[in-house]
């Protein structure tokens, strides 16, 4: 393993480290909080280990990176601790490096991958969601160009010309009323459609009501019908902008907490993964975890009539969001 990447995970872990705020927490029993403060102590002394030995590390002429047997053996004992949800308050890259020495036979390349795959099957709630920078331009590396379809899209949305755009209008427009068009739900769908690899885009939200994920081809779009896993999406929604939920069946309350301004989509077909993040703070959100064998595409809803939703090409910036004649049809 080559030392660029441990000085890589090194950085992260001296410039990030900070407590899991309450709040982030969906279960504040007391005992979780005692456990934290019984471990606050080791966890300071395993941060100046790793800290000392990354100094270390770097005043080195040789190629090798064995941080010695002590080193060793405190990571071996702060995986025990996670493993028992002890130590809840070191970063993801922290855990990454940890993992990394303790797997034998890895390549450098293929760490952020089968960390990431791994990882990303929990869904406890009081994990760490930050996203190590490694894993995270890994993630953003599979970004694609999504636009979306206006002949999908609910009459009363407007599509943007360049396809990038979309908010509710003030009338109904006289559209044709294809199959594949949404008459119920205030939806549409990008214009590419997926059945294999891996893909990523961004999308900036309203702050009301907004629904994001995939939609699989069979899947029926017309009428009231839920838009859950059990119709053949998957998404996340905010209701009223405070109400977060994974639509699966039955739904699966997100705290509100994690709501995002910018979210970033990330489908593995073939792993069987679908990720939601918090682009800004790079955190994770969400993952669904499914076999797909059907075409599957990105899906989009809103219902804001001011500021809608805008998919931005990955690391985009700039919020400029104007409708009128200059961007709207």
């Amino acid at each position: 393993m080559c030392r660029a990447f441990i000085f890589d995970w090194a950085s992260v872990l001296e410039s990030k480290q900070r407590p899991v705020p309450a709040g982030e927490w969906s279960d504040q029993c007391d005992w979780r909080a005692q456990l934290e403060r019984d471990s606050e102590q080791d966890v300071e002394t395993s941060k100046r280990t790793i800290q000392d030995w990354s100094r270390e590390l770097r005043m080195q002429s040789k190629r090798s990176v064995w941080p010695g047997e002590p080193v060793v053996l405190m990571l071996d004992d702060l995986e025990t601790q996670w493993r028992k949800g002890r130590v809840p308050s070191l970063l993801s890259a922290m855990e990454l490096v940890m993992w990394t020495l303790l797997t034998d036979d890895l390549e450098k390349d293929s760490v952020p991958q089968l960390w990431f795959t791994r990882k990303q099957r929990s869904q406890k709630l009081n994990a760490t969601r930050y996203i190590p920078h490694n894993v995270w331009n890994w993630i953003t590396e599979a970004a694609v160009e999504v636009t979306l379809d206006p002949d999908t899209a609910n009459p009363d949305l407007l599509i943007s010309h360049d396809g990038k755009r979309m908010r509710c209008g003030f009338e109904r427009k006289e559209v044709p009323n294809f199959h594949r068009r949404f008459d119920g739900w205030w939806c549409a769908v990008g214009t590419q459609s997926f059945a294999s690899g891996r893909h990523y885009w961004e999308v900036e939200v309203g702050e009301r009501d907004w629904r994001l994920g995939v939609v699989k081809e069979s899947a029926l779009r017309k009428g009231y019908k839920s838009l859950n896993t059990e119709m053949g999406y998957l998404t996340l929604r905010v209701e009223r902008g405070t109400e977060f939920k994974a639509l699966t069946v039955p739904f699966s309350p997100l705290p509100s907490s994690l709501i995002p301004r910018k979210v970033g989509v990330y489908l593995d077909y073939d792993n069987g993964q679908l990720s939601f993040y918090n682009v800004e703070n790079r955190s994770h959100i969400y993952t669904y975890n499914e076999t797909f064998t059907e075409k599957l595409y990105p899906l989009f809803g809103t219902v804001e009539v001011a500021k809608g939703l805008v998919i931005r090409s990955a690391g985009a910036r700039g919020h400029c969001f104007c409708p009128g004649p200059c961007l709207w049809g």
